[in-house]
């Protein structure tokens, strides 16, 4: 439990002056659009080796096998996708001057569970059991921000085919399969990610989440997501401070 005298303290970037912010959430006045970055983050290149020997889980989501990585939940299937989103998210946020890393474990910093269900399903909940020791965390204006990044599931009818086995029911073919069938529901890997960016802090709850479609890709929204997440980071400073926490 947190006690004043026991926080732990950012190590990592100073707390800097409040940016004057226009009405519609932009930083300061217009500036020149900044070039796309290119290049790989340190943690996706971590990743990359990490995923490598990654075992399929029953529910199709990897299981890496170290409990120290950069949160991202994904299926193989859309494993590179995943990557390829966070490398460009992170690479846009230290860009932004706010660097990315995992978090210290000095700072006791917590891991917001993560819903990874599409939709509402009898009013349930689908968290994303497997997660990483520690938080994946942006430095922004001296205060961490949670960062975590999964592939969304989504329910499907499954027809039963024999030998323990289930299809999709849309790709179910009767004069294909003999035997004993039924159908059930599953959750599955849906290809669509959500980012979730929220407060890493015992008390002092702050969360906002994108959901991609087939539509409207996460890709498209970077500079929608970086403007908010330094947002979320403004009121979580101003709180934190009230508190007397965190900032000396």
């Amino acid at each position: 439990m947190w006690s004043k005298g026991k926080a732990g303290r950012q190590p990592h970037r100073p707390i800097i002056a409040t940016p004057a912010l226009r009405p519609e959430g932009d930083f300061g006045p217009p500036k020149k659009r900044q070039r796309r970055p290119t290049g790989t983050h340190r943690l996706i290149d971590d990743a990359q080796k990490d995923f490598e020997t990654a075992e399929t889980r029953v529910d199709g989501y990897l299981k890496l096998r170290s409990k120290l990585f950069v949160d991202i939940g994904s299926s193989r299937k859309t494993l590179l996708k995943s990557l390829r989103f966070a490398n460009e998210l992170f690479l846009r946020m230290e860009q932004a001057g706010h660097r990315v890393m995992i978090a210290s474990a000095s700072e006791e910093l917590i891991r917001l569970p993560v819903d990874v269900l599409e939709g509402q399903v009898g009013g349930r909940e689908h968290v994303f059991t497997y997660s990483p020791r520690r938080s994946t965390v942006a430095y922004i204006y001296g205060v961490p921000i949670g960062l975590s990044i999964v592939e969304t599931s989504e329910r499907v009818e499954m027809q039963y085919v024999g030998d323990g086995r289930f299809i999709r029911k849309s790709e179910y073919r009767k004069s294909e399969h003999v035997g004993p069938t039924w159908s059930s529901k599953k959750d599955l890997p849906s290809g669509r990610l959500r980012l979730v960016g929220y407060s890493p802090f015992h008390g002092v709850p702050w969360s906002r989440s994108w959901t991609e479609t087939t539509k409207d890709l996460l890709d498209s929204r970077f500079e929608e997501i970086v403007n908010a997440l330094r947002l979320g980071a403004l009121d979580l400073v101003t709180r934190l401070r009230k508190e007397g926490r965190y900032f000396s």
